[in-house]
């Protein structure tokens, strides 16, 4: 079973300054999910602006966020 807990995609910055991706409650709090941080690491060519690109059709498209654990 996996806990239900809205999430919207935001873009984060890695120590080096490569952005990738992130899946964060809405509502702020640490995630039900055993308080992990969803992420997607991105290829080195993208830059901020296209991640920010991709997080906003990704949040424009996104149900909701769920793990499988086995």
């Amino acid at each position: 079973m996996t806990p239900h807990q809205d999430h919207r995609c935001t873009v984060q910055i890695k120590a080096d300054g490569r952005p990738y991706l992130a899946f964060q409650p809405l509502t702020g709090q640490a995630s039900s999910y055993s308080n992990s941080l969803f992420t997607l690491d991105l290829l080195p060519d993208v830059d901020r602006a296209s991640a920010e690109r991709l997080c906003r059709a990704i949040n424009a498209r996104l149900a909701g966020v769920s793990a499988t654990v086995f």
